[in-house]
């Protein structure tokens, strides 16, 4: 037996934390049914024992809490765990983690800033402010043995020290809540120092922060970027040597003139200032900063990994359009930019406009909806202006969302020379999967280019128009998302900007971080609901309930849940006061309405497929899908939060809100019976949502579940095979066919191929999951829509559930079934997925009448095997092989 994946807060050897330390381990070993009898963690500073647990005789193994006397600021800390199995065996493994500021006092740096202001900024290219670049020198006088920069800005930066990148992460300090929650970075520059003179450079951008589209508050738009810093160095004869922002700073502008997220990054390469950040370079012309204050109250240390460069594509196609158009297709959708090879005269000025489809006749098409309000100013455009010198350049502080770039300014073009990079925030494969039909191969691999795409900082919806954290879209896909990579400390983070952006009512906001954007358009949706208070749409806020709670089962994460229990708590309490203060539909009796949440806006199911033929552009068609979803589906969600919140309740030890929410979510399942449900049985509309999804969460009375069934197989067969549903339905309706007997028919439907279908987008061309099931007129014209959400890449879900037939049946995999379910369209599945305790494999074959499965048990862990003849098998620990006959 050993010990492997030692891990502190979720992340191996953390490099600075601000928060209670947690200790997760696994076990590996070659020994069957291999189970953890004891553990006993030690943690230690420099100068002895901190903590000693003592030896504690349980199988505790994940998300241990630290519960030693409090830390100190700026330290590292080494912990050990000792294990004793169930075989006698013991195993010892050690591991680091590193503290950063836990008090406000430890910060000395005060915040620089650019001496002038800027024209206010607008959306579209060309209307930002150049970045600037902010020059520190310092001298230290001795051998460097440790070092630790702690940094941040308002905006987005790089930092450097004597020319060299601290490290090759991209967007910081990322994307939160920034008026609440503004993250700082910590970066280990021991071997970036030198004895004598040194030089620290911060390049700001104007990211998020300053973006008009994103901004927190439309105040800021003339403001000049914003720089704060602290370097401490510990010198080899004991010394500490601080430097921290304090005013001393020189600022100039350099090569980029400007950058915006959404519209693009011009590059002047004449403007360039080699050697900008190193002692030797000539800074007599900057100007010197202004110093501000000491503003540390939003600061905290950034929870998980960075955004990085993650993978990749070379150009697959060049061709030069029916319009004349230099066009190259990369053959894959993504979030990124282009890395690209300039040899061109001095003055020339190359332009990359980057879109996800070409129209009919291949032409460069935006399909990017609406040239006002939230789609204007997205451009996606990159200029880069040579100095004659040949050179290789590709944007700092901009990401777009496409498969094509059409390039101008250039008369010969060497698809070689251009590569499209792939970025999102840097994450561990947890998941594979491989079946015997490749078109599912591909639509698994579509769902893992949109999750790689839109998990960038936080969690969004698409990164070409909005780049934004819409709540409905992660709370119907963390389960998935954690199946293909580890989201956790992206979530957790993400999270912690639901918390600070919940309103004081309770409601929780359709986008996280709710950016100047969001906060109007909500004030108008206000209006729109009819109701006064907040705006917290039905199946969008739960997110702050259903997010923590995939988490808890995906990996058995319970401190995610205590930390979130309060915003849990005021969002449920939102629904019940708006429930009972509000009247909705008079004609339902008071005494069953107050337990009703059927006022106020709500998004509905969106996008079912039936109602949004013309796409997003279809405002009318829109309002109409809108206001049918608000007849079942805030009524459904407040039932659905009552039910999970009183469950966790439980979890957490909080007997008295698990019963008191427990009875309010009975209450609101006989109020959903008495005043949805119609007496004749009927849902108030006639779309297989409303009957999949209340069927799905146990709203139904039994009497009528064969109803509900047979009337969801009617809207199917009328549909000519084809779902109709949207957001909130399409994650449950293939199993709720599988619930109630039908697991053909949820075959069918994966199987599908004409539209709406997932193979339908496949079959089509697809590289990355559409945002909506109809992305084209019946001509074949492309629709303004987005081509890459991972929304309906739930489906994934689904396939490692039923098709290799991995279901945890308890959190985090500690116990487990495997049973395939088996489909004459399907002869052979693989899958393997890295659960916290280790990896489960499922691999089967069909070879005439010979089913045969292998599968992987890691330790500390139980699964039961069920064969399609319905022989069952538990299992401990071990890799085994079973077979059987099938017709």
């Amino acid at each position: 037996m050993k010990l492997y994946n030692l891990k502190t807060n979720h992340q191996k050897e953390l490099l600075g934390t601000d928060v209670k330390p947690y200790f997760s381990w696994a076990l590996q070993s070659e020994e069957e049914n291999t189970l953890q009898t004891s553990y006993h963690l030690v943690v230690k500073e420099q100068n002895g024992v901190i903590w000693d647990s003592g030896i504690r005789e349980n199988s505790a193994s994940l998300f241990v809490p630290y519960t030693g006397i409090p830390l100190k600021s700026r330290t590292r800390y080494t912990w050990t765990v000792t294990v004793t199995d169930n075989h006698g065996n013991t195993a010892e493994e050690s591991t680091w983690f590193e503290t950063a500021f836990l008090y406000p006092e430890d910060w000395k740096a005060v915040w620089v800033e650019a001496p002038e202001a800027p024209a206010k900024r607008k959306k579209g290219f060309g209307n930002q402010a150049a970045p600037t670049m902010f020059r520190r020198s310092f001298s230290i006088d001795g051998e460097v043995v440790s070092a630790r920069l702690y940094a941040t800005c308002h905006g987005i930066y790089e930092a450097s020290l004597n020319g060299r990148r601290t490290d090759d992460r991209l967007f910081a300090p990322e994307y939160t809540s920034y008026d609440k929650y503004l993250c700082y970075q910590v970066y280990d520059v021991t071997d970036l120092l030198q004895k004598g003179e040194n030089v620290l450079g911060m390049y700001v951008a104007d990211g998020w922060y300053f973006c008009p589209i994103t901004t927190m508050d439309k105040k800021v738009l003339k403001k000049p970027h914003a720089a704060m810093y602290q370097l401490e160095a510990v010198l080899k004869d004991g010394r500490t040597v601080t430097v921290s922002s304090d005013g001393s700073e020189q600022c100039s502008s350099g090569p980029v003139c400007f950058s915006d997220l959404f519209a693009g990054e011009q590059y002047d390469a004449n403007h360039a200032k080699p050697g900008w950040d190193t002692p030797s370079f000539d800074a007599s012309d900057w100007k010197k900063v202004r110093a501000g204050a000491k503003d540390v109250r939003a600061l905290a240390a950034q929870t998980g990994k960075p955004v990085r460069n993650v993978k990749e594509v070379p150009a697959r196609k060049y061709y030069v359009s029916k319009k004349g158009e230099h066009i190259i297709d990369f053959g894959q959708n993504l979030a990124g930019h282009v890395r690209f090879r300039v040899n061109a005269p001095k003055g020339t000025v190359i332009t990359l406009e980057h879109f996800e489809t070409p129209d009919q006749e291949g032409n460069y098409f935006n399909n990017i909806l609406g040239t006002s309000g939230i789609g204007e100013g997205c451009d996606q455009k990159v200029v880069y202006i040579s100095d004659g010198k040949e050179a290789v350049y590709e944007a700092r502080f901009s990401f777009h969302g496409f498969r094509y770039i059409r390039i101008s300014g250039l008369e010969e073009i060497d698809p070689e020379d251009y590569t499209a990079v792939a970025v999102s925030t840097e994450k561990e494969e947890t998941g594979t999967f491989e079946c015997s039909d490749e078109r599912l191969n591909r639509l698994y691999e579509n769902t893992r280019w949109s999750q790689r795409s839109n998990m960038l900082s936080i969690p969004t919806d698409c990164p070409q128009r909005e780049k934004a954290g819409w709540t409905g879209d992660i709370g119907i896909y963390a389960a998935t998302s954690l199946q293909n990579e580890d989201t956790t400390d992206l979530l957790e983070r993400w999270l912690k900007s639901v918390s600070a952006d919940q309103k004081k009512d309770g409601a929780v906001p359709m986008v996280v971080p709710e950016n100047q954007t969001y906060q109007d358009l909500g004030k108008m949706l206000t209006f729109v609901g009819g109701m006064k208070g907040s705006v917290g749409p039905a199946g969008w806020g739960d997110a702050c309930i259903l997010v923590p709670l995939a988490m808890y089962e995906q990996t058995g994460n319970t401190i995610v849940l205590r930390e979130q229990y309060g915003t849990m708590k005021k969002w449920c309490d939102f629904i019940i006061t708006c429930a009972a203060k509000y009247r909705g539909d008079r004609k339902i009796p008071k005494e069953t309405d107050r337990y009703l949440w059927n006022t106020g806006f709500h998004y509905g199911e969106w996008l079912i497929p039936s109602m949004t033929k013309n796409g997003l552009s279809d405002t009318k068609s829109i309002a109409e899908s809108m206001k049918s979803g608000k007849k079942y589906i805030p009524e459904t969600y407040a039932y659905i939060s009552m039910k999970n919140f009183a469950r966790i309740s439980a979890i957490l030890g909080e007997q008295k809100n698990a019963e008191y929410y427990e009875d309010m979510a009975e209450k609101m399942r006989q109020a959903f019976r008495d005043g949805v449900i119609g007496k004749d049985g009927k849902m108030p509309v006639s779309v297989m949502g409303a009957y999949i999804i209340p069927l799905h969460y146990g709203l139904v009375p039994d009497e009528l579940k064969e109803d509900f069934m047979q009337e969801i197989l009617r809207l199917i067969d009328e549909n000519g095979g084809c779902l109709d549903t949207g957001f909130l339905g399409t994650p449950v309706i293939l199993d709720t066919l599988c619930e109630n007997g039908y697991p053909e028919r949820a075959y069918d439907l994966l199987f599908q191929d004409k539209c709406p279908s997932w193979l339908y987008e496949v079959d089509h061309g697809a590289t990355s999951i559409w945002e909506s099931w109809i992305t084209s007129d019946p001509d074949g014209s492309p629709l303004a829509v987005s081509l890459n959400h991972y929304a309906f890449g739930c489906v994934d879900d689904w396939m490692f559930r039923h098709i290799s037939g991995i279901v945890p049946t308890s959190p985090g995999y500690h116990t487990f079934r495997v049973e395939p379910l088996l489909d004459k369209r399907i002869s052979s599945a693989s899958r393997s997925f890295a659960s916290e305790y280790g990896t489960i494999r499922s691999e089967w074959k069909k070879e005439g009448e010979t089913f045969t499965l292998q599968v992987t048990v890691p330790p500390c862990t139980q699964a039961e095997i069920v064969l399609p003849d319905g022989q069952r098998f538990e299992r401990g620990s071990g890799s085994y092989t079973f077979s059987c006959t099938v017709q």
